[in-house]
């Protein structure tokens, strides 16, 4: 899902709470403390707007001796669990772009390699024009990855996307051609391939079906295969394409514009740009293990993780990965790491820094989240430094 929603908020959400975060970094405090407020600034953030009623954070800073896994509000009329599934939203994109690197490793495909390649001409009409000149022949994967290619996005809003279709029409079902064929169709592409940044969707769409071309598999038969299975994600699985190893349990509430829609037919729009369920547990195996090599070679990590573009100020754009530069938001955040990862429309991030190990995973489950989300995160990452 789209989360260009957060270019308008986060910010403001952000400088309104330096001060604060400035004054609490500068008093060191006790373990049991630290896990106690932790815990409170996740019931915060359900309490400071209606429209988000849970709240699922997961901490694991080995330098400090500190694992929090929390779990506050309600899902499906119940208590929300620690354990409970949720739809990951965008955070998925690394597992896209995971999978690309995987084939970079065996040679199948190259990071610069043109996506006509692996695309038939006919998917690609249309979606590169730029003031009159087609310019399918020269977009590359790794201009799909870091959305420079100029490809529109069928999610956004200013040009009349689908993103209203997740509540309007709840049962459609969404192929990855159909949301290909909508661009197509109603969309103009932004910029010649390499002038530009613009967040794209459907770029990522188009990811998943060269990683099928690749194979001869489908999309979801690579997640398994490659991520997964090997790493013994038994709750994590493509929505209505897989199953979980260990079984389908309720999954939690999503929100969007105030619609509940974590069962809708509609949200199969996502596939390959974060159409992905799974729990705070497996996520954190994935990004762990991501880094200790044993997903992609570190060669290719680093390729994906060349953060060369600017998603907004403090947040810097790889090929798939986003980097929180918590210190382009404020100086005085400076004392934070450069966390790498992803982030969601529904509040969900999954970041990790390699220096300490460290580990940080949530989801609020409303597009109304995205700043709260990043308001959590910071305050979290600043009370575990705070840790005599």
């Amino acid at each position: 899902m789209t989360i260009i929603k957060i270019i308008g908020v986060v910010v403001l959400v952000l400088v309104a709470a330096i001060g604060f975060l400035y004054w609490l970094s500068s008093k060191p405090i006790m373990k049991d403390q630290a896990i106690s407020d932790i815990k409170g600034i996740a019931d915060k953030s359900i309490n400071d707007k209606k429209s988000i009623y849970s709240a699922l954070v997961y901490i694991d800073a080995p330098q400090k001796d500190l694992t929090v896994k929390y779990a506050a509000g309600e899902s499906n009329g119940e208590k929300i669990k620690t354990d409970q599934p949720f739809h990951v939203a965008s955070v998925g994109k690394q597992f896209t772009a995971t999978l690309i690197g995987r084939l970079i490793d065996e040679g199948k495909i190259k990071l610069h390699d043109p996506v006509g390649l692996y695309l038939d001409d006919a998917l690609l009409d249309n979606l590169f024009v730029f003031k009159g000149v087609d310019y399918k022949d020269l977009v590359t994967i790794q201009q799909l990855l870091s959305h420079t290619s100029g490809v529109a996005d069928y999610f956004a809003l200013k040009d009349n996307g689908l993103m209203e279709s997740l509540y309007q029409t709840p049962d459609k079902f969404f192929t990855p051609q159909e949301l290909v064929k909508y661009t197509q169709e109603h969309q103009t592409a932004y910029f010649a391939p390499g002038n530009g940044y613009h967040y794209s969707d459907t770029g990522y769409i188009l990811l998943g079906l060269i990683i099928e071309s690749a194979t001869k598999k489908p999309f979801h038969e690579n997640l398994h295969e490659v991520i997964f299975d090997p790493l013994s994600m038994k709750d994590t699985y493509l929505m209505f394409y897989s199953e979980p190893q260990n079984g389908k349990r309720p999954i939690a509430e999503a929100w969007v514009n105030g619609h509940e829609i974590s069962q809708f037919q509609s949200v199969s729009i996502d596939w390959a740009g974060g159409g992905v369920i799974s729990t705070l547990d497996d996520l954190a195996v994935y990004i762990r293990a991501l880094y200790q090599g044993r997903i992609i070679s570190p060669e290719t990590l680093e390729a994906l993780n060349q953060f060369d573009y600017e998603f907004i100020p403090g947040i810097a754009y790889g090929n798939g990965f986003m980097q929180m530069q918590f210190d382009k938001f404020m100086p005085t955040l400076r004392f934070l790491p450069k966390m790498t990862g992803h982030m969601g429309v529904l509040g969900t991030q999954l970041f990790y820094d390699a220096a300490t190990d460290m580990v940080y995973v949530s989801s609020l489950g409303s597009s109304d989240a995205t700043a709260a989300s990043v308001q959590t995160m910071i305050q979290t990452l600043s009370t575990v430094y705070r840790i005599k």
